[in-house]
Parts: C-alpha cells; structure tokens; sequence
C-alpha cells in the first residue's frame, strides 16, 4: 500500500508540474469551433395570384395545339415570365415521333441568373388534350384543361413573381412544355410529352446542366393528395423526400401524403432519360378512382370549378421554400 501511495504522489506531482503547459480547451485556438448552422430561409406564396394566373390562361379557351386559344396563350406566358424573370422567350422547334409525323413545338421559358452553373429547373405543361375522351358525355371536343396544365403552370408564375423579390443567387430555369398531352391513351409512351422530349434533346445537345428539376402538373384540385411517384423516387429520391417534408413541415400534410404512387408517363421522365436532369413529379394521385387520377381527368369537370387556391399555396409555398434552401 505504501508503494502504491508513492507512486500516486509521485504520479500527482508530475501531472502538477505539467498543468501550466496544457491549454485549457476552452481557449484552445487549435480547436476550431463547428460552423454555425446555415439558417432555413422562410418564404411566403400567394394562392389568390396563382389562382388568378390559372383563371387567365383558362379564359383564352382550350390550349389546344394550332389553334387561335393556343397562340394568344403562348404570347400571354411569355409576356408573364418578362415581366418577373431575368429574361424570357418563346423555344420553337420541331420533333418528329416515332410514326414519322414532325410536330411543331412551342415550348415557353424563363430565366434567373443564367450564367450560374448551379441550376435548378421548374416545370409544367401548358397545352390541353384536344379530346376529353374520358367524359361520358361529349368525349370528342377539348375541356378546359384549368387543373390538366394550367394549374402548374399558374403556380410556376407566382413563383417567378416572388423569385424577382427574392432574387436567388442561383440560377433557376422555369419551363412550360408545349404538347404534353397529345398522346395516344394506351399507346407508346413517346407519343405524349413532346414538347419536353424536343427540349430535353435539345438540352443535352447544347451541354446544358441541372442539378435538380422538379415538374407539377394537376396541382390544382381541392383537397388534391401527392404520393411517391415511382419515376421520381428512381431519378433523385433525396429530392422527393426533401420535398414532402418541407409540405408537411408547412402544414400541408394531407396534401404531401407519405404513400407510394405508381410510375406515370409524364414530363419528368423525359427531362430525366434525355436531359440528364433528376427531376421530380408533383401530380395529382387519388387512390379512389380506377387510374390513381382525379375523376375530373380529361373530362369536362376539369374547368375553374375544382380548382381552389389552398392547393395552389400549398405546392407552390412548398416548392418555393425547397428551391431557396437550395440558394446557399
């Protein structure tokens, strides 16, 4: 015991000798302290404008490709995107299907900060399906198609107008296809999506990078659910799930619903193969209804009726705050 004790004090006598030279780690300048966590950057949306922008376009008639509703409502997206973006035109092109058949496209862009590599895509389509081949009653003559493109794509207008205030440091890309829904129900999935298919060559052609892209479409519906689509969960699931936490974080979760949806033939899965951009789709999936989507789809019901702007708020609150948190 008494060795012991000997050592001890011998132990504690040196442990004291050495006290001075240790630096209290409190003070220690060899110890960087962590950053700072970056603050999340908390915006507003304005459901009233995005409803009044998916009202404007609705009011030309149906989108539907070659017609006089058509061209005034390519010149009337146009002049909306000018008024709130860094600049903006109108991406004529042509692209010829599988059949052969060369169709025209016009294709509607608007840019933020374009010399920026550090890019973010935002997309939907603004033509309506010449047919409402699924109303029981007239099948052959064009809805309105008020939640069937325009809704993502009054969305995506009110957030150019809160991008100009907020004005991002990266650069973001808002995009609205042209002849989307043209396809053939049942057939190959290259007969929809045209417009996307023609741009998303064309991007790749032209080196164009994003690093994440995010397309709406039918965003508009009173008490609308959007579930996991499969396509999107493939190309970036990090986006996905970003995403919908953020819709409930906001308070938007009976529209951001933690459920699988299916794979959808859609805008997206075109900016994902040929562009090489990851990109999400937000759609409208309703699990009561045979096809997952809204009974009002590709009928005549789908007219300024069942749009309401809390879904309007509700997507474009929650995209706009993913999008700006992506800003630092």
């Amino acid at each position: 015991m008494r060795k012991l004790f000997i050592i001890t004090l011998a132990i504690s006598a040196v442990l004291s000798s050495c006290k001075n030279d240790v630096k209290d780690p409190k003070t220690n300048t060899d110890n960087p302290k962590p950053p700072k966590p970056v603050p999340t950057v908390q915006v507003e949306f304005n459901g009233d404008s995005a409803y009044k922008f998916v009202a404007e376009q609705v009011a030309f008639g149906p989108r539907v490709p070659g017609t006089p509703a058509h061209s005034r409502t390519m010149v009337y997206l146009r002049n909306q995107l000018a008024r709130f973006c860094d600049t903006a035109y109108i991406d004529h092109g042509t692209h010829t299907d599988g059949d052969g058949v060369v169709h025209q496209v016009y294709n509607v862009m608007g840019r933020f900060n374009a010399e920026n590599q550090k890019r973010f895509v935002l997309a939907a389509h603004w033509d309506t399906r010449p047919q409402a081949d699924e109303d029981p009653v007239d099948p052959t003559t064009p809805a309105d198609g008020a939640n069937d493109g325009a809704s993502g794509v009054g969305v995506l207008i009110e957030m150019a107008r809160q991008l100009h205030a907020l004005k991002p440091n990266m650069g973001i890309d808002i995009v609205f296809f042209d002849k989307e829904d043209g396809g053939e129900s049942g057939g190959a999935m290259e007969s929809w999506c045209i417009g996307s298919q023609h741009w998303s060559n064309k991007a790749f052609d032209a080196g164009y990078e994003a690093q994440n892209g995010i397309l709406l479409d039918m965003v508009g519906a009173k008490d609308a659910t959007f579930a996991f689509e499969d396509y999107s969960l493939h190309y970036n699931q990090p986006l996905v799930l970003e995403t919908w936490k953020t819709g409930q974080q906001l308070g938007y979760g009976k529209h951001f619903v933690n459920v699988a949806g299916s794979m959808i033939t859609d805008d997206h899965l075109f900016m994902n193969k040929f562009a090489g951009i990851p990109t999400i789709d937000i759609i409208h999936f309703d699990i009561h209804t045979r096809n997952a989507f809204p009974d009002h789809w590709h009928k005549h019901t789908d007219n300024m009726d069942v749009i309401d702007a809390n879904t309007l708020k509700a997507v474009g609150h929650t995209v706009l705050q993913v999008v700006m948190n992506h800003d630092r």
